[in-house]
């Protein structure tokens, strides 16, 4: 799928954080107190195949192994694991507002908003899509876990309707960061799936040369188009051009290898790191 019109310029940029080679957005690492990423697979003690840095605790790896590579994460970014908010990530569209951490996930939740200080939000990918929110004037973040079935849900849209109707945002004054996932090139889907997107949005799914009766769907270009839909600037919409599935050095893939990892994605504002009168 050669369009990439929705594209704008800006960049997900690679850097080492805390001693962890992590994926930032130029769109909010100007924002002082903003803490943002996406791990990749390095620099944690799992082994093969969840090497190195995984952090799902839902894909039989050692549970031990998981609470260290979580530690390690946390700790280089100035955050107790009590101050991190997770989401049980169940495929659907519900949105929840978190004033506080928990080890325990937000049971039904594929999203998180928040407009509380030194609350982590922490969602888990190997190829479904991330989407980053963050409120220039109220510094309220969010934070969506987007496959399918979200996407088609409208989950990113209704993340930011969430934060509009319950932290006092607006989305002219938001900024998205839709992080790295898989690609429409290695996206290929069936007929059922691809049907439900010809209706949504139709110049996001095209048929597959190589295989009869597949189409690649785009799903970071449903996104876009639904932010946009809901209020959103184009200009403050940022979206990652990795592909999850194709870069196996940085990245866990479940469509690519099935029994594999899970990186993280992250969004906080952390109250020692902003300046007076923030």
């Amino acid at each position: 799928m050669a369009d990439l019109s929705y594209l704008n310029g800006l960049s997900w940029d690679r850097s080492v954080t805390g001693g962890f080679p992590v994926y930032q957005a130029s769109a909010m690492a100007w924002a002082p107190g903003v803490v943002q990423g996406f791990t990749t697979r390095h620099g944690g003690v799992s082994a093969a195949p969840y090497d190195a840095l995984n952090l799902g605790a839902h894909v039989k790896d050692k549970w031990e192994d998981v609470q260290e590579n979580r530690r390690r994460l946390w700790s280089s970014l100035g955050f107790e694991e009590t101050q991190v908010a997770m989401a049980e990530q169940v495929h659907g569209d519900v949105v929840a507002v978190v004033t506080s951490g928990s080890q325990i996930p937000v049971a039904g939740a594929d999203a998180l908003v928040t407009a509380s200080r030194d609350v982590l939000l922490a969602l888990w990918f190997a190829d479904c899509v991330p989407v980053y929110f963050f409120d220039r004037l109220t510094y309220a973040v969010g934070l969506a876990h987007a496959g399918w079935r979200g996407t088609a849900a409208n989950i990113a849209a209704k993340t930011l309707q969430t934060m509009e109707r319950d932290l006092g945002c607006q989305p002219g004054t938001c900024v998205a960061a839709i992080g790295p996932s898989i690609a429409a090139e290695s996206y290929v889907v069936g007929p059922e799936v691809a049907g439900v997107f010809q209706a949504l949005a139709p110049d996001a799914v095209e048929p597959s040369f190589d295989q009869e009766g597949k189409f690649h769907l785009d799903l970071r270009r449903v996104l876009f188009g639904q932010l946009v839909a809901a209020g959103m600037s184009p200009e403050n919409i940022l979206v990652s051009g990795e592909d999850t599935c194709r870069d196996e050095s940085d990245f866990f893939s479940y469509r690519r290898d099935g029994v594999t990892g899970r990186m993280a994605a992250y969004v906080g504002v952390h109250s020692a790191l902003l300046p007076s009168g923030y």
